[in-house]
């Protein structure tokens, strides 16, 4: 239930404001380009993305399947038997999802193909009442998310693939947040490497925002807006997925650039929501 309000609080977030920016250091968006991403809305059908000089091949994608299978219970305990005297039933769901898509990405110059896959599996559970003022609820117990991609560079100078991994685990037996605000703790990290080179991926979540007013909010949780990328412990480029743009730092090589623009638009494309957390 936490977690539906606090994904609900985030939409109502979303459309009371007028600005909400990502936060990143002064150093790197001063000699950064940012680059709005066109594509993310509308008719998905043929999608395609376009960022500054950056743009992609129709996304071929996979079938997003979600499956839920109750799981078996084993024995049935004296709690269960004092909630069925209630008429208060529950029941311990898993449930799968998976999702993959592929496409290309090029500056006309220089491309890449990238093949991307995310996997999610929760555990919860599923209370129904039988009760109108109560109402049914579910609890999640647990959460495993994974996303992988492959780059493939096709360039005579550098053709070394690059794999990119972001996941993310949720227990609810290990979680450390108590007041209502808190965001749930997870375990997370990302990266993307040839085996020479590793960029770091950090999630970036903000709690400043601009009201309506012109008024700078402080919300009483952090709303997630996206990616930061790193590369020899400096920021190079920032995914805006809640503004929907990208940031690459100026002072690299066009080939660095082509991945971290590869990277980027792989994270943009991400359909699985991560149970809000």
């Amino acid at each position: 239930m936490k977690h539906f309000l606090l994904a609900a609080c985030l939409i109502i977030a979303a459309t009371s404001c007028t600005s909400i920016k990502v936060a990143m250091p002064t150093q790197f968006s001063e000699g950064a380009t940012q680059m709005p991403v066109k594509g993310l809305d509308g008719w998905m059908i043929n999608q395609k993305l376009t960022f500054g000089n950056y743009g992609t091949s129709k996304v071929k994608k996979g079938w997003n399947v979600t499956s839920t299978t109750a799981d078996k219970t084993s024995s049935v305990g004296t709690e269960e038997r004092l909630l069925k005297v209630f008429k208060i039933n529950q029941q311990n769901n898993t449930v799968n999802q998976r999702n993959k898509y592929q496409y290309s990405i090029g500056d006309g110059k220089l491309s890449a193909d990238i093949f991307c896959m995310e996997k999610m599996t929760s555990e919860e559970l599923v209370v129904k009442t039988n009760n109108r003022i109560l109402g049914d609820f579910t609890k999640l117990k647990n959460s495993q998310y994974s996303f992988s991609a492959a780059i493939l560079p096709q360039t005579l100078t550098s053709d070394e693939p690059w794999q990119v991994v972001v996941y993310s685990i949720y227990d609810a037996a290990k979680d450390t947040a108590r007041k209502f605000f808190d965001m749930p703790y997870k375990e997370e990290e990302g990266y993307a490497t040839n085996g020479k080179e590793t960029i770091n991926i950090r999630p970036l979540r903000i709690q400043n925002v601009t009201a309506k007013n012109g008024k700078e909010t402080v919300m009483p949780f952090k709303i997630p807006t996206g990616f930061e990328l790193r590369m020899d412990d400096g920021v190079v480029a920032v995914v805006d997925t809640f503004g929907k743009s990208v940031w690459i730092y100026n002072d690299l090589d066009a080939q660095t650039k082509l991945i971290l623009a590869s990277v980027a638009s792989a994270l943009m494309l991400k359909k699985i929501e991560n149970n809000g957390i």
